[in-house]
C-alpha cells in the first residue's frame, strides 16, 4: 500500500497481535480487539486515523460506495462460506435476502454453486434472480419441507427467530449450516437432527485480514457489489429518517 491509495476500513480496527488467535492469523477473534463505533470513533466522519494493518487497498474495479458494505457484511458471509470448503457445483441455500443475504447470493453464485434464496418477501424475487439465485417463498413455512435433504450448505443471515429444525432438515446428511447473524429470540434444535447424521452447525464473525484481501480481490474479479442508496453526509438526519421508515431497498451509504 502506498501514499495516495484508495482504501477501505471494516468493522475491526485493532488487535493485540500477540495472543494465540492473532498468531494463528484469526485476529478477528482477539479478545483485545477494537471495533468501529463501539471501542473507537468512526463511521460518521470526514476522516479517520486507523492502524494501517486494518486499512485495505481498493482495486480500481471497486466503487467506493458499493464496496463499503463488502468490508463488513461482505466479509462476514465470505469468510463463513470459505470455512465450509465447498466443492464446485454445490447446492446451497441462503436464508434471508437483506444486507448480508444479497451479498452471500453473489459470492456463492460467482463461486459456481447452485443458489436458492429463501425470503418471505415476494418483491425480493427480481433482486434474487438478478443476483444469480432462485427465489423460494417462506411466507408459508410448509414450503421448507419441499427442500428436505437438498442442500450441501445453508447460510443464515436472519436476525429474527426461525425454525432451526426445519432449516437443518433441508441439509444433506453431511450438510453444513452457518449462522452469521444473531436472531433476537432463542432458537431450539432437536438433537436427533445432528446425531443421526454428519450435519454440522457453526457460526462466523467477520473475517481475518487475509480473508479481507481475498474477498476484495474476488469481488473485483467477479463484479460483486452491494445494493446501496448513496446520500451526502450533510444529509445524515434525512438518511436516518429513511432508514427508520425503511425507505431504502437494501442499504444506505453516506458520502463525504
Amino acid at each position: 500500500m502506498r501514499r495516495g491509495d484508495r482504501v477501505g476500513i471494516g468493522y475491526q480496527q485493532a488487535a493485540c497481535f500477540e495472543c494465540s488467535f492473532c498468531r494463528q492469523g484469526v485476529e478477528q477473534l482477539c479478545v483485545k480487539q477494537k471495533v468501529i463505533a463501539v471501542d473507537c470513533y468512526g463511521g460518521l466522519a470526514d476522516y479517520i486515523v486507523v492502524d494501517c494493518r486494518f486499512a485495505f487497498r481498493l482495486l480500481p474495479q471497486l466503487d467506493s460506495a458499493t464496496s463499503t458494505p463488502l468490508l463488513s457484511s461482505g466479509l462476514t458471509v465470505y469468510a463463513g462460506i470459505l470455512r465450509a470448503q465447498l466443492p464446485g457445483g454445490s447446492r446451497v441455500g441462503v436464508l434471508g435476502a437483506g444486507g448480508l443475504g444479497h451479498l452471500a447470493i453473489q459470492f456463492l453464485h460467482k463461486s459456481g454453486h447452485s443458489v436458492t434464496a429463501f425470503s418471505h418477501s415476494p418483491h425480493k424475487r427480481e433482486l434474487i434472480e438478478r443476483l444469480g439465485g432462485v427465489f423460494a417463498d417462506t411466507s408459508d413455512p410448509t414450503h421448507l419441507a419441499e427442500h428436505q435433504g437438498t442442500f450441501d450448505f445453508i447460510i443464515s443471515t436472519l436476525n429474527v427467530g426461525f425454525d432451526l429444525d426445519a432449516s437443518v432438515k433441508m441439509l444433506t446428511s453431511q450438510g453444513q449450516l452457518c449462522l452469521v447473524a444473531s436472531p433476537l429470540e432463542q432458537l431450539s434444535l432437536s438433537g436427533g437432527q445432528l446425531n443421526n447424521s454428519r450435519r454440522s452447525i457453526y457460526g462466523n464473525y467477520i473475517g481475518s485480514r487475509s480473508e479481507t484481501v481475498q474477498m476484495l480481490e474476488f469481488a473485483a474479479t467477479h463484479g460483486i457489489e452491494a445494493v446501496v442508496d448513496v446520500m451526502p453526509l450533510a444529509r445524515v438526519n434525512e438518511a436516518i429518517g429513511r432508514i427508520r421508515r425503511r425507505d431504502v431497498e437494501m442499504g444506505l451509504v453516506l458520502e463525504s
